[in-house]
């Protein structure tokens, strides 16, 4: 028996544009993160999905609801899906980062552990830990968890045995990655990042598969 996981990152915000360090900070989605959130909506629209869960944060919430859309489905808020904390640089910009730390900047980036960002080991077994209950509540079926960037990065590492990750795929905003879990065989990544919906004529709805 399968689970489907569509794992995906909310849309843009302002401080993504400005790229500026968000981390636990509650921003709401722009104007082109609404346009990114509505074509979502628009590629799931006719996909069968059992339940929509996402980071308690106004960003990924905003998001989820675009892709409930006229169902009637609740977004369950979940705070183990929120984005890694980053600590004291929450609120920089990335450049800023970079000049204050240049020698360390980038290990601390992908894995944490210094100026009171979150581990990557942390994000991990959080995430991991609420995916196998929400699989427990929902075998067989289709369900949506809209996240983080760095937070499904920690996921696919974990799931991928490392060729997905910190330091090796960019989330893009509103990008689907789909995962498969088989209780006899684990997890499966089936896409990684598939953000096709962006690119699509935003008045016709994305096909729903492959997502």
């Amino acid at each position: 028996m399968e689970t489907h996981i569509y794992l995906i990152r909310h849309g843009e915000t302002a401080w993504n544009k400005e790229k500026r360090v968000q981390g636990h900070k509650d921003m709401p989605l722009s104007s082109a993160g609404e346009e990114q959130a509505r074509r979502l909506g628009q590629r799931f629209s006719k996909q069968e999905i059992s339940a929509v869960y996402s980071s308690d944060l106004t960003r990924a919430v905003q998001t989820a609801e675009y892709v409930a859309g006229d169902r009637t489905l609740i977004v369950g808020r979940m705070v183990e899906f929120r984005e890694r904390y980053m600590g004291d640089w929450e609120g920089l910009l990335i450049a800023e980062v970079k000049k204050r730390h240049p020698g360390e900047w980038e290990e601390v980036w992908h894995r944490g552990g210094k100026y009171g960002v979150e581990s990557t080991e942390e994000v991990k077994d959080r995430m991991i830990a609420k995916l196998q209950r929400l699989i427990v509540r929902h075998p067989g079926e289709r369900i949506v968890v809209v996240s983080h960037g760095g937070a499904i990065n920690g996921v696919l590492e974990e799931v991928s045995e490392g060729v997905h990750g910190p330091g090796r795929t960019r989330i893009r905003n509103t990008a689907v990655s789909h995962l498969v879990f088989q209780p006899k065989h684990g997890w499966h990544v089936k896409q990684v990042n598939c953000a096709a919906h962006l690119e699509a004529p935003p008045a016709e709805p994305h096909p729903s598969e492959p997502l």
